[in-house]
């Protein structure tokens, strides 16, 4: 998934849930800043905040490996 999708789902769910990017981001822990750029496919989230993000949204990530050739 590239920044732009991650983004994109972001924001999706975030309207989705009818929460404001100021309350997503006081509840995950950083600034509306971030999630903002998020958002807008810009940036490099960390694993932690981006976990904190997505648990306030209901979503996970799933990291799958790829198969051994």
């Amino acid at each position: 998934m590239s920044v732009e999708e991650l983004g994109n789902s972001l924001a999706a769910r975030r309207a989705e849930l009818g929460i404001t990017q100021q309350r997503v981001a006081d509840l995950g822990g950083i600034s509306a800043r971030q999630l903002i750029d998020w958002e807008n496919g810009r940036g490099n989230p960390g694993f932690k905040q981006l976990g904190a993000v997505l648990a306030v949204l209901g979503l996970q990530l799933t990291i799958i490996k790829p198969h051994q050739l």
